[in-house]
């Protein structure tokens, strides 16, 4: 009896399954609830910018060169010797024309003046004499020879005194003055100073690559010596110096050629009225401008690129970056002008 009452009921149990699988429902743990996909936001672009400006651009070519003398000067006792008595200048003075370098010692020579003057007094009275006493022509011709004689030594003595004072031949800055000092022996012949005239000052100068070939002959240049700025002309370029040496071998009359010329240099000379004595031996900048370009919107020549085989420059505009075609002018090593495309006051994309 138990086992028909289990099989009835697993019968019944069976059979509630079955029309619940037949009815579609399927007793399952609910769902989650699907949730939105999270949203990101860009960030904003910060750009590098540098506003356009006008200026002025230049286009030129700086060299630097030593400044020195065409002519030089080697001064010494052509006639005197004797003892250096004192010094009125040092190494790298400026001097003018007939300013004394130095002097010998002329006590002898002093007192041989002294000594001369008074037998020249002593002939001329002897003379007064021979006249006052009514004397013969010869006689006053024989005495006036004695003052002559005598005047002649006295003008060879004034002459020594007056060349035992050296003095400067030329305007000029000193660069050389000999070792010796006062109380030391000099002969004659032995150089005591070097002058270099500064009334006729160049520069030698090497450009580099090709850039020599931009000079021409009295080309107008600049030349910057300290904080001053001179005038300077270009009178000898590599190109010229070949013919130069050709006439020179031509030429009957040796000619002094002051300047030991370079074959890879230019030579620029001082051409204004001011001579800047002061500047032998320095360090000059010469300057030959090409171009120049005035009041003109002048950018960096990295920030101008080529898209397309156009000169492109990148703006920002609204907060975009645009890119804008442009028109290159004067370029420099650095530097461009936009002829057109930009605007005064745009800012350009850097980066």
């Amino acid at each position: 009896m138990k086992q028909l009452i289990l099989k009835k009921a697993l019968c019944l149990m069976i059979g509630a399954a079955v029309c619940a699988s037949a009815s579609g429902c399927v007793f399952l743990p609910d769902e989650e609830e699907v949730l939105a996909a999270p949203s990101v936001k860009t960030s904003e672009v910060k750009y590098t910018t540098v506003t356009a400006t006008r200026k002025t651009l230049e286009k030129k070519i700086v060299c630097s060169g030593t400044v020195s003398s065409e002519n030089q000067y080697s001064q010494s006792y052509a006639d005197n010797s004797g003892v250096i008595k004192k010094f009125y200048v040092n190494t790298g003075d400026v001097v003018k024309k007939g300013d004394a370098i130095c002097t010998l010692d002329t006590t002898d020579i002093d007192y041989d003046i002294a000594e001369q003057e008074l037998y020249l007094k002593r002939a001329k009275l002897d003379t007064q004499v021979i006249v006052q006493n009514k004397g013969t022509q010869a006689e006053i011709d024989r005495s006036g020879v004695e003052e002559e004689l005598i005047q002649k030594k006295l003008d060879k003595l004034y002459a020594l005194k007056e060349g035992a004072t050296l003095r400067a031949e030329a305007d000029g800055t000193i660069t050389y003055l000999t070792s010796l000092r006062a109380g030391d022996s000099i002969d004659t012949g032995t150089t005591v100073v070097t002058i270099l005239d500064t009334n006729a000052l160049f520069v030698e100068i090497k450009p580099k690559n090709n850039d020599a070939s931009q000079f021409k002959m009295e080309q107008k240049v600049t030349i910057r010596v300290g904080e001053e700025e001179y005038e300077g002309e270009v009178f000898m370029i590599p190109s010229a110096l070949k013919e130069y040496r050709d006439e020179q071998k031509k030429s009957k009359e040796k000619l002094d050629d002051k300047i030991d010329y370079q074959a890879d240099a230019v030579y620029v000379r001082f051409a204004g009225k001011k001579s800047p004595a002061s500047a032998v031996g320095q360090l000059a900048d010469v300057t030959l401008m090409l171009d120049k370009a005035e009041d003109a919107i002048v950018i960096s020549n990295n920030l101008i690129k080529k898209v397309d085989g156009e000169q492109v420059v990148y703006v920002l505009k609204n907060g975009e970056k645009v890119a804008v075609n442009v028109e290159v002018g004067l370029q420099t090593g650095s530097q461009a002008e936009i002829v057109s495309g930009l605007n005064e006051n745009d800012e350009v994309i850097i980066r």
